[in-house]
């Protein structure tokens, strides 16, 4: 399987990283993910007056408003995961692999994909849609035509993420079933040099430390190297 980016989004953004994890995975019972820590820390010490203050919330809300979404209407899947988390009450918990990404996104403030591969048509690609491409949004049985050059991870099928870091489609969610998962872990330019590798590190070390499984294959695409093969 393939995974590739167009390399006219490295145009617009030349110094974004794409990382890459395939992990084999258990995904049924839990360890210590860390998610109550990191969400008390986030509500207690978060400095910024709104969540888009943040610079890691910036830079996806100026990457978006370049690409023409508008960026207070559709916000990255870390916008909203951080504003789920500055509200407070209960946050919802998916299942242990779940739950450890989003652990993970949180505490390093950067989106974060998990992708259940057995269900996943041909290549995947992070790209500009043709426009008119099938989306069927997690947990609902309606179908999207997708727009034109909206950017999208995709398999060779249908779109499995609208608006590049916006929101997931149903048939690739990963549940307790799931043996496989591709997870891309999207970091725009502007963020610290190192946020890549240290992401994929932590997300690799609590995999294994809690029983979930193991990294199979890993990289980082970028301008200079815009696809790989697992």
């Amino acid at each position: 399987m393939f995974f590739s980016i167009d390399e006219k989004l490295f145009n617009l953004f030349p110094g974004l990283k794409i990382g890459v994890l395939v992990c084999e995975i258990r995904n049924t019972g839990y360890g210590e993910d860390g998610l109550e820590t990191i969400l008390e820390g986030l509500k207690s010490h978060f400095q910024y007056e709104k969540p888009q203050d943040h610079p890691h919330i910036k830079v996806w809300r100026a990457a978006f408003n370049k690409l023409g979404i508008p960026a207070s209407k559709y916000y990255s899947s870390i916008e909203s995961l951080l504003r789920r988390a500055l509200k407070g009450g209960p946050f919802p918990r998916i299942n242990p692999v779940v739950d450890l990404y989003n652990a993970v996104s949180l505490k390093h403030l950067v989106p974060m994909g998990g992708h259940a591969i057995p269900p996943l048509e041909g290549n995947i690609a992070l790209c500009f849609a043709k426009g008119g491409e099938p989306f069927v949004p997690m947990d609902s049985g309606d179908t999207e035509t997708v727009d034109a050059a909206e950017v999208v991870y995709k398999d060779d099928r249908e779109v499995l993420t609208r608006r590049w870091v916006w929101r997931q489609c149903n048939k690739d969610k990963v549940t307790a079933q799931t043996g496989s998962v591709f997870v891309p872990i999207d970091i725009m330019e502007g963020l610290p040099e190192g946020l890549c590798e240290t992401v994929m590190t932590e997300m690799e070390e609590k995999l294994l430390k809690n029983g979930y499984g193991s990294v199979v294959f890993k990289d980082i695409l970028t301008r200079t190297k815009t696809s790989t093969e697992f």
